[in-house]
């Protein structure tokens, strides 16, 4: 592959020199849409859920649940489900491989001068996402339970 793209870049150098700069001008789109459909091959799609019902179809139940918000327990974008046999989990209704779980550690995200909400930060073995923040609201206790019920189901 990098034959052909040094390949092309010194055939394109040659035309330049030959036909003179302009050609270079005219060669901008091609290229551009050579690397731009380059691109989006290499993008992972990712499966997203927007009901329980969905994954359980396709899952059946989860071995365990992680509830992120107490008051929307029936909501995928609050929950964590773990599937351990199949090495899946589901994060706010985005599929992950539960073995690219790297780490997870709670979170105080007020300043001295701002009150805001704990979070727990996932670490994933992903170079587009590598840390995924889930707000938890303002109990550091519950941010605390919520990480080590996570850290539990890390492949080590």
């Amino acid at each position: 592959m990098k034959r052909n793209i040094i390949l092309a870049v010194v055939a394109i150098l040659c035309l330049a020199m030959y036909l003179g700069p302009y050609v270079l001008l005219l060669l901008v789109l091609p290229i551009a849409y050579f690397i731009g459909s380059r691109k989006e091959n290499m993008e992972v799609q990712r499966v997203t859920y927007t009901t329980m019902e969905e994954v359980e179809r396709k899952y059946g139940a989860p071995d365990d649940v992680v509830v992120l918000n107490a008051s929307r327990a029936n909501e995928i974008p609050s929950l964590i489900l773990f599937y351990d046999a199949i090495d899946v989990m589901i994060i706010s209704g985005v599929e992950l491989k539960l073995s690219d779980l790297v780490g997870v550690m709670p979170k105080n995200m007020a300043t001295p001068y701002t009150v805001d909400e704990c979070a727990v930060i996932l670490s994933i073995k992903d170079t587009d996402y590598p840390t995924i923040r889930l707000r938890v609201g303002y109990d550091y206790g519950l941010a605390c339970e919520i990480t080590a019920q996570i850290d539990s189901h890390i492949k080590k």
